[in-house]
């Protein structure tokens, strides 16, 4: 770092300055939102600052230069905050919405998306053939209001409304035949229709010259990103190894072919022009690579900042990398000031600060004579770089930490790269099936091997340590003890050990914190679990499952539904304690006593000596909500995911009527209960 900073201070580096400041201004704009007239003033001061500033002779314009300083930082700040309000505004309902992507194959229906203004809409489609005749392009004239995208999530889990606005998608809707009517066909952009048969060309060359399945789906997602046929299985060894990376297109796969590219075109040095050819060459091949995958935000992301970093190093800014990854930064988040919250931008730029900061450093500590066995620290040091930045992202997002990433990555980068490379040789074969066809067979049997080094890891005891909890201001500590311990080791200055053990401290006392409350818990939580019945009561740091049977059978949904709740409430113990029991149909916990009302089940007639403080309506029980009312008076009515969401409105309207309380799980996420008040 002090090499970093060696001939500017850091307060120097304006575009870091200004993308912290416009950072600044996005984030107090999510969390604290002004009206816009209020930003509007502050901006007219800021500025009026500013032109204050400009009109100052030389001389004090270098005495008062923290009034320019203040006020251009303002000025961005006010720009994040009209910028991110401009971004989450949802444009107005229309009638008339043209079919942006394909068709996606769902369990019960088919999904896409279609334009609707300046915003886009989530449509399902029943499953039938009418479905097919919907291809991008096909503008649709609705007869029927879209719904807003509702925040049914769970505790800790993935909240899926967050999501589709950082996409634009604020509405959704499901069509069946006669909700909606063909108005005609728009013509697709030729740039996405060559775009589009570019891809199903390569997916072609695979799918002729790697037979098999398994590796087939690893080579399309490892070369263009596309991972509709990943097995689910396998994508989790890859995410519990710590090389989800691998198969995640992003910044990996272009700097492997950005040193592919400084190779071949080495020779271009020796011409006169070739100062400008080669930049040009490389980021015109990086760009086409980008546009091949479909432009994801994640090659988006690093297409861009690679970009940034070869146009510094052509003109000669090579030793200010951070400034450049500063300038990238800004410039997507301008397109789209909702990045800040996407985990892959965040852990992208924290990887690559980690390397810019660390790698070198890393690599000094250890001089290895023998050139192979230092091309291989310099591959492990690049990894802990990149790791110790990302480290407590990938515990606050994650919740498990992959002990063995450094012995995978150490094997599995360098193959990978050089599957990367075979693919692109097949592709470039493809038309020679003589020479494409041993090509194929190689980068089979090495994405073979590949896959089963990944898998043999994931399934040891060890690989992994899961159910880690780590709040979001125990996250700034951690980067607080990174920020300043290697503040102290690079400048020997007592200000920065101070401030690292402070926030050691902090992290330690909000750390117990946590554990002491949680190991004081006694609630109830009824999950969104689509079609079951999922219910926990956590005692202290253990849980007592109460729900349908069927989902714990299927692990991908326990992980999706339930496991984010326990991790939350770091309940990773089966519970063998009494305080809460369950007698059919009743459940008592604490002081509250709880009816589950099932399917064909009679109403109970024998008397609890304790009130009934909820009933949960499970399975789509046959009864008037006006009975239920009557018999247990006062009681909370909660309607789980298990039943149909036509039976859960009704519900809903003939409680209003009746004035009843009510909740409803698919609504508005799942249901907490504190057992102990």
């Amino acid at each position: 770092m002090n090499t970093l900073f060696k001939q500017k201070p850091w307060w120097q580096f304006a575009l870091i300055r200004i993308t912290i400041a416009y950072i600044l201004g996005v984030v107090l704009a999510k969390y604290f939102p002004l009206p816009h007239s209020w930003i509007l003033v502050f901006f007219g001061c800021f500025f009026l600052c500013w032109l204050i500033f400009s009109g100052l002779p030389l001389q004090k314009k270098y005495r008062f230069g923290w009034i320019g300083g203040f006020a251009l930082n303002g000025l961005f700040i006010c720009i994040g905050m009209v910028l991110l309000s401009f971004h989450t505004t949802p444009s107005p309902l229309q009638s008339s919405v043209i079919i942006n992507a394909d068709l996606t194959e769902k369990a019960n229906s088919y999904q896409t998306t279609a334009a609707m203004g300046n915003n886009n809409i989530l449509i399902y489609l029943k499953k039938d053939s009418s479905a097919f005749a919907l291809k991008e392009g096909t503008e649709l004239r609705l007869h029927k209001l879209p719904t807003p995208i509702k925040s049914a999530s769970n505790p800790g889990g993935f909240n899926f409304k967050t999501y589709a606005a950082s996409q634009y998608i604020y509405y959704q809707i499901f069509l069946s035949p006669g909700d909606y009517t063909i108005v005609r066909q728009h013509p697709i952009a030729y740039t996405k229709l060559f775009i589009t048969q570019m891809r199903n060309r390569v997916l072609h060359i695979l799918q002729q010259y790697i037979k098999s399945k398994k590796e087939r789906s690893v080579a399309e997602a490892l070369l263009i990103g596309y991972k509709k046929n990943l097995d689910p299985d396998l994508l989790q060894a890859y995410s519990s190894t710590g090389v989800v990376h691998i198969i995640a297109i992003s910044g990996l796969h272009l700097g492997m072919i950005y040193g592919l590219l400084l190779f071949l075109l080495k020779p271009l040095k020796k011409l006169s022009y070739g100062k400008w050819l080669k930049p040009l060459l490389i980021l015109a091949v990086l760009w086409l690579f980008t546009l091949l995958t479909g432009a994801a935000p994640s090659i988006l992301r690093s297409a861009i900042m690679f970009s940034f970093i070869i146009l510094g190093e052509q003109q000669g800014r090579t030793n200010y990398t951070i400034n450049t990854l500063a300038a990238s930064a800004f410039c997507i988040l301008v397109y789209n000031p909702l990045y800040c919250w996407d985990i892959g931008f965040q852990l992208s730029y924290t990887a690559v600060l980690g390397i810019i900061i660390f790698s070198k450093p890393i690599e000094k500590l250890w001089f290895i004579q023998n050139g192979i066995l230092r091309h291989c620290w310099q591959l492990c040091s690049i990894t802990l770089a990149a790791q110790i930045f990302t480290l407590p992202l990938l515990l606050y997002y994650f919740h498990q930490f992959p002990n063995l990433f450094l012995f995978t990555n150490f094997f599995a980068v360098p193959l990978s790269g050089i599957l990367l490379y075979l693919e692109i040789i097949l592709l470039v074969l493809a038309p020679i099936p003589i020479l494409a066809k041993p090509i194929g067979i190689l980068t089979q049997q090495g994405l073979y091997y590949l896959n089963t080094l990944i898998e043999n890891t994931a399934t040891l005891p060890f690989a992994t340590t899961n159910f880690i909890q780590v709040s979001l201001m125990q996250t700034i500590c951690l980067y607080g003890i990174v920020i300043g311990v290697s503040c102290w080791l690079w400048q020997k200055k007592s200000i920065f050990f101070m401030g690292a053990l402070g926030c050691t401290t902090l992290f330690i006392v909000l750390r117990s914190l946590s554990i002491i409350q949680c190991q004081q818990q006694n609630k109830l939580l009824i999950y969104h679990a689509p079609k079951f019945t999922a219910i926990d009561i956590l005692e202290g740091c253990s849980y007592r499952y109460l729900g349908n049977p069927a989902l714990l059978e299927q692990p991908l949904l326990v992980k999706r539904y339930i496991s984010p709740s326990r991790t939350l409430y770091r309940a990773a113990n089966i519970s063998h304690t009494t305080n809460s029991q369950f007698m059919y149909p009743f459940i008592f916990g604490g002081n509250k006593t709880i009816l589950l009302l099932l399917p064909n089940m009679v109403l109970p007639n024998q008397v609890v000596d304790k009130k009934i403080d909820l009933i949960i309506f499970s399975g789509s029980p046959q009864h008037k909500l006006e009975a239920v009312s009557s018999q247990f008076p006062g009681a909370l009515l909660v309607f789980d995911s298990s039943n149909p969401l036509w039976k859960i409105e009704r519900w809903k309207k003939e409680a209003e009527v009746l004035h009843l309380r009510h909740y409803s799980v698919p609504d508005q996420g799942a249901f907490e209960l504190d057992l102990s008040k």
